[in-house]
């Protein structure tokens, strides 16, 4: 060492050292995370630390990290995507890579020199990867039917994963219906089974990663439209039409009007739901909306469409209706022209017939036709009804029928028939007659179209207004006043002429003086009682004059010498003649009289009567209904039968009799049952004789056999006596005939039906029973248990409810049970209830008790029972 400078000496003693340390140290460089392999996704940042680990940290130099290419990194630019930062804290560098790239990966080196001497070096190799990225395979795919459709699921990675497809968890393999690519699943010729939730599996086994996509496949269908027939439109009118398709998705709708090629949805009066392919239209015209339309019918697949004819009807119109003139025997025409879309039919009906004329001839009258014609392009039709040799009944409205098949339209039309003047009406008119000097009034009312011109004539001369004679009027009526003055030339025939330009025609009338009637020519008594007449007058003979109004009695008794005191009567001519009010055994003095318009004509004397004493009320009259059946073996009124039209009762009724001067008291009734036998009517099983009071006049029989005679009489009785017997029979109707057994050896089905019902009841019984003595359950334990709350009620009530428990253990109460045995089986003990402590039922006989549907009230109204049948 001798001779050494001290630099020799300095570099000696650090070599010394550092071969120390070295012997004794591992002197390199480390990369952390210290992995020889290094696997990112790519897209990470990674950072790279390398260290070196000497004794001496301070001796290292030239530090720096190298790429795959050997270039030395020294950019310190964070914005780049690889860059080199110094490690913080110690001695080192560290590389950081922002965001990897599949282009970065590869090996990397750390280098540096310990001491200046040593080279130190570390690598590491960076491999990357890509995560599994579906980038084509959307969610929802849409075949269509029929084709074949590639189901896209494309996947991105790096490594490439593979794919594997399943449905409803079943792997999809490649078969005659599937073709699996790489990328892709062919689904051949579509059908709407296809539909559904799929699945594509991308698997990337090296590095562990699996991902699913749910596909869900929906099958498209074209729209196919249906077929439209013509549709049927009035005009005015708001209509629609309906174009159904169908398809999937559900397709959308649209309107076409072919004439214009205009899109309905957008012109006003149209409306078009587009999701239902309704159309509507609103105020249809004619003109415009008549002709072609096209419905069309589009989804995603596909567009269809259909074409259909709208027919615009228009409802008949009646724009020319002319009336007609026409004299009588004359050919004549009425016409109607009617428009219509289609052109309507036109006929007529006259109002006072029934049914409408037919086309051609009519059946009933030959003298009538009708013709129709129609001009199909201006929708105009016409109907002509001929009268060949029109006649008076002819005259009168017609109606006008236009018919189509949008509707009907009305109008009437008047056909008017000139005639010659006429009296047919009036011809036979009575005479005028006149009195006291008072004038006439003749009048004169001829029948003609046009309207007649009226003259008077006195013999052959025409009158002209004078003292005598005024005119009123020469036309369609004339009135002639006659002032006779007493001068019996004027009571004669006058001429009444009308005359119009088709003829002539006259008519008499007479105008006649009145009298008073004279006297009565004959007076008969009719019928006689103790108190009442009935006459039979006829009148004067050969008496021409006015029609009588009334007669007039004047009668007296014959004890009054002068008729000034005398009593009237008058009845109205042709009314029954009955004079009442008159005192037996009284004789009378009458004289009778005639009235008509002019007065009142001489009494004339009649017979004295001597009324008859009082007696016996007369017989009444049985007022029976008109469907009566006469004997076939005589025709005695005893023989007529009424027929009742019930079978167990019948009601008789009968008018008030004559009381014969003494006022009826009642009235007796008796009816037996009466049969023919060998000819001969006869009684039995009569009934005891039944009062009836004066103020009724019927009488209801009641409790009857069914198909029975009754003879029924009814007399009528006052101080004096019963009168005789009023008569008559009466058949009951048949009523229900009662059902005959039929002995079989079978039993009936109704038979069997109660049976099974009896069966029932007693099987319920029994349930009941035991669900009474187990658990306290059931209608007999709630009905016991009732008894609890009424037994202060029962001793009232004892004679009423003593039915509404027939069971005997209804009539006790159960023994509350010790609780030390409730765990045993023992019986239940019973105690006699309170309700057979009742007092006797004898005692309860003046209770009274009423039910007014609810409740059940004793005599002083207080309530006894809630919902209770008594």
């Amino acid at each position: 060492m001798k001779g050494l400078t001290w630099r020799q000496l300095y570099c000696y003693t650090v070599f010394l050292t550092i071969f120390t340390g070295v012997a004794g140290q591992e002197i390199k460089l480390e990369i952390q995370p210290n992995e020889k392999v290094i696997t990112k996704e790519v897209g990470r940042a990674l950072p790279l630390t390398c260290r070196p680990v000497v004794p001496d940290p301070t001796l290292v130099t030239q530090l720096e990290w190298r790429d795959k290419f050997d270039r030395k990194i020294d950019s310190f630019n964070r914005a780049s995507p690889i860059y080199v930062l110094n490690s913080p804290g110690e001695q080192g560098a560290v590389l950081i890579f922002s965001s990897l790239t599949s282009n970065q990966a590869g090996r990397y080196s750390c280098h540096a020199f310990y001491a200046n001497t040593e080279p130190l070096t570390a690598s590491v190799e960076i491999r990357t990867y890509e995560d599994i990225k579906f980038v084509d395979a959307p969610e929802n795919q849409y075949p269509v039917v029929g084709r074949d459709f590639k189901v896209k699921c494309k996947v991105k990675g790096n490594p490439t994963p593979t794919i594997d497809w399943n449905r409803n968890d079943q792997a999809i393999t490649t078969n005659d219906k599937y073709v699996v690519d790489t990328d892709e699943l062919l689904i051949k010729n579509v059908t709407e089974a296809d539909d559904g939730a799929y699945k594509c599996n991308a698997i990337e086994i090296s590095t562990g990663q699996f991902k699913t996509r749910n596909i869900n496949i929906e099958v498209q269908v074209p729209p196919k439209i249906k077929p439209m027939d013509p549709i049927t439109i009035v005009e005015g009118e708001t209509a629609s039409a309906k174009c159904v398709a169908t398809g999937k998705p559900p397709p959308t709708y649209q309107w076409i009007k072919l004439k214009n090629r205009e899109d309905l949805s957008v012109v006003d009066r149209f409306e078009v739901k587009k999701n239902t392919g309704e159309l509507i239209m609103n105020r249809v015209e004619y003109e415009s909306d008549d002709g072609l339309y096209t419905c069309i019918a589009e989804n995603t697949v596909d567009r269809v469409e259909t074409t259909v004819r709208i027919n615009v009807l228009v409802k008949p119109k009646i724009i020319e209706l002319l009336n007609i003139t026409a004299p009588i025997k004359t050919r004549t025409e009425i016409i109607c022209k009617a428009y219509g879309r289609p052109p309507p039919k036109v006929t007529f009906r006259k109002l006072s017939r029934k049914d409408p004329f037919k086309v051609g001839k009519q059946l009933d009258d030959d003298r009538i036709s009708l013709e129709q014609q129609s001009i199909s392009d201006r929708g105009e039709s016409f109907g002509t009804l001929i009268i060949s040799n029109l006649s008076r009944p002819d005259d009168g409205l017609y109606e006008c029928i236009a018919d189509n098949t949008a509707g009907t339209a009305y109008k009437n039309g008047h056909i008017t028939v000139e005639f010659p003047p006429s009296f047919e009406r009036t011809k036979n008119l009575p005479p005028v007659w006149i009195w006291d000097n008072k004038p006439g009034n003749l009048t004169c009312l001829p029948e003609a179209i046009p309207n007649a011109t009226i003259i008077w004539k006195y013999g052959d001369i025409e009158i002209q207004d004078n003292n005598n004679f005024q005119k009123i009027g020469n036309g369609p009526a004339s009135y002639l006043i006659v002032k006779p003055y007493n001068d019996k030339r004027f009571f004669t025939e006058y001429k009444c002429v009308a005359t119009n330009k088709l003829g002539q025609a006259t008519n008499k009338i007479y105008l006649k003086q009145g009298f008073v009637p004279g006297p009565v020519s004959q007076v008969k008594t009719e019928f006689i009682t103790a108190t009442s007449i009935r006459w039979s007058i006829i009148p004067a003979n050969h008496f021409d004059g006015l029609p009588l109004r009334s007669y007039t009695v004047r009668y007296k008794p014959e004890r009054e010498l002068s008729w000034d005191f005398a009593r009237n009567h008058t009845w109205s001519f042709g009314a029954p003649y009955i004079l009442e009010g008159l005192i037996p055994e009284e004789t009378y003095h009458f004289q009778f009289a005639a009235r008509n318009d002019v007065g009142m004509g001489a009494f004339q004397n009649a017979q004295s009567v001597t009324m008859p004493r009082r007696s016996v009320p007369s017989e009444p009259k049985i007022l029976t209904e008109t469907n009566k059946i006469r004997d076939e073996n005589s025709s005695n009124r005893e023989e007529m039968l009424a027929m009742s039209p019930y079978a167990d009762h019948y009601e008789l009724r009968w008018s008030v009799p004559n009381d014969n001067g003494d006022p009826i008291m009642n009235y007796f009734i008796r009816y037996c049952v009466t049969e023919k036998i060998n000819g001969e009517w006869r009684d039995r099983d009569c009934t005891e004789q039944i009062e009836r009071s004066i103020q009724y006049t019927s009488f209801e029989l009641d409790k009857l056999l069914p198909d029975t005679i009754y003879k029924i009489e009814v007399r009528a009785h006052n101080s004096i006596g019963d009168s005789s017997p009023a008569q008559v029979k009466v058949k009951t109707a048949r009523g229900i005939d009662p059902i005959v057994p039929v002995r079989s050896a079978a039993m009936s089905s109704a038979t069997i039906v109660g049976i099974v019902i009896a069966a029932i009841i007693l099987v319920l019984i029994i349930l009941d029973l035991t669900c009474f003595f187990i658990n306290r359950l059931g209608i007999i334990a709630l009905c016991c248990s009732r008894s609890k709350h009424t037994d202060e009620e029962d001793p009232k009530l004892g004679s009423l409810y003593s039915w509404r428990f027939p069971l005997p253990y209804c009539s006790y109460k159960a023994a509350p049970a010790h609780p030390s045995s409730l765990n045993l089986p023992q019986p239940i003990k019973l105690v006699p209830s309170p309700m057979d402590e009742r007092e006797p039922l004898h005692e309860e006989k003046q209770m009274s008790v009423e039910f007014d549907g609810k409740f059940v009230h004793s005599k002083s109204g207080e309530i006894i029972g809630k919902h209770s049948a008594v």
